[in-house]
C-alpha cells in the first residue's frame, strides 16, 4: 500500500521572519510596506527562531508531510552571488527536525519572493539572467538535500505565470507590461522547471519533482442551460 501523507504548506516570507539575520539578503517582500490590512513581512510568525515548536505542533496533530518554500535570498546572496552557508544551516535544522519527527519534508524552490537584486537589475523572470541564476540556486539545493528530501516542487502555483498577475509574482519591477513579456516569463519559468527536473532525474533516482497549480472550485450560477456547465468546465 502506498503511503498517504497529510500535512500543511507554507511559504518562507509568510512564516520565517529573520529578514535581516543569518546572512540573508533582501527579497522583494522585505521592502513592501505595511498597510491597514497587511503587516510588513519582516517577522511573520518567527518560524526562523521557533521552528522546533512549530514542528512539535505538527507532530502532535499527526502530520506526516511539511511543504515549505526555501528563501532564495537566504541561501544565495542577492540571488546570484555566493552561497550563504548560514542560510543552508537553517534549512538543515528544519529538514532534520522534520525527519526526526517522521515528517516528510517537501521543498518548494520559489514562492514569489524574488531576490531584490535580481528584480531591480533584471526584472526578475523576465530575463534569461534570472532564469540561469534560479537554475544554479536549484541545483545547489538539490545537491545539498537530495539524500534527505525526496519530494520537490519548483514553483508555487505555476499556472499563474501565464496570467496578467504574473508580473508581480515573477519579480518584475517595471510598470510597462506587454503580452510578449508575459509569454517570455512563461517560457523562462518552464525552462527553469525543465532544467531542475532533468537535473534531479540525472543525479538521483530517489527524488520526485513536480509543479503545483492554483485551483479554485467554480460552480454554475444556475442549473439551467448547457452553457452554464460549459463555462464551468472551461
Amino acid at each position: 500500500m502506498k503511503p498517504f501523507y497529510w500535512g500543511n504548506s507554507v511559504s518562507s516570507m509568510q512564516t520565517e521572519g529573520g529578514y535581516n539575520e543569518g546572512g540573508k539578503s533582501k527579497s522583494v517582500y522585505d521592502i513592501r510596506q505595511a498597510s491597514d490590512q497587511v503587516s510588513d513581512w519582516h517577522f511573520a510568525n518567527d518560524n526562523y527562531h521557533h521552528f522546533d515548536e512549530d514542528l512539535d505542533l505538527m507532530q502532535d496533530l499527526g502530520m506526516t508531510m511539511y511543504r515549505f518554500s526555501v528563501s532564495w535570498s537566504r541561501v544565495i546572496k542577492d540571488g546570484d552571488g555566493e552561497i550563504n552557508q548560514e542560510g543552508l544551516t537553517f534549512y538543515d535544522k528544519l529538514v532534520d527536525g522534520c525527519l526526526k519527527r517522521n515528517i516528510q519534508p517537501m521543498i518548494c524552490l520559489y514562492h514569489f519572493d524574488m531576490p531584490l537584486h535580481l528584480a531591480e537589475k533584471y526584472d526578475g523572470f523576465l530575463s534569461k539572467e534570472t532564469a540561469e541564476a534560479f537554475i544554479r540556486y536549484g541545483k545547489v539545493l538539490v545537491d545539498h538535500f537530495k539524500n534527505r528530501v525526496k519530494y520537490w516542487i519548483t514553483f508555487n502555483e505555476q499556472n499563474l505565470y501565464s496570467q496578467p498577475g504574473t508580473f508581480k509574482i515573477a519579480g518584475v519591477m517595471s510598470d510597462k507590461h506587454s503580452l510578449k513579456d508575459l509569454y517570455q516569463i512563461t517560457h523562462n519559468i518552464m525552462y527553469c522547471h525543465a532544467a531542475i527536473a532533468n537535473y534531479i532525474h540525472e543525479t538521483t533516482t530517489e527524488c520526485k519533482i513536480g509543479g503545483m497549480l492554483a485551483y479554485s472550485e467554480v460552480y454554475p450560477s444556475t442549473c439551467h442551460g448547457p452553457l452554464h456547465h460549459l463555462f464551468q468546465d472551461s
